[in-house]
């Protein structure tokens, strides 16, 4: 499975790189919006992890290019945020993300979403 992981803080993505260091899923992981959108317009990617507050694009303005790509209309996009209030629990059940996982993320958390999402992706 290709993942592709947008987060602005090189730390988190420094973790998220040890996370999965030993996983056989292939990750791409990149710092800034406008990479990510060239890579999911060019390559190919089974999942989506998206950083919610981001400066300049946040993850919902990246999300909605991601929704309006033919290439990427309906890659499965999971936010992460750090803020799980009501409000923003609210906005992102009510945006088209497919499901958010809150941070901090924990290494097996992380990994055995990354599984039952295979799982079920298989069928």
């Amino acid at each position: 499975m290709r993942i592709l992981l947008l987060d602005d803080s090189l730390d988190n993505l420094n973790l998220l790189k040890l996370y999965v260091k030993k996983s056989s899923d292939e990750f791409v992981m990149v710092s800034d919006a406008d990479e990510a959108l060239t890579k999911i317009n060019e390559e190919h990617f089974d999942m989506f992890f998206l950083d919610i507050q981001m400066p300049l694009k946040d993850g919902f303005e990246v999300l909605k290019d991601v929704r309006e790509s033919e290439k990427a209309k309906d890659l499965f996009v999971c936010a992460l945020t750090a803020h799980t209030s009501k409000n923003e629990v609210e906005k992102i059940n009510k945006s088209s993300f497919n499901d958010y996982l809150q941070k901090p993320i924990l290494r097996n958390e992380f990994l055995e979403y990354i599984e039952k999402f295979s799982i079920k992706a298989a069928g």
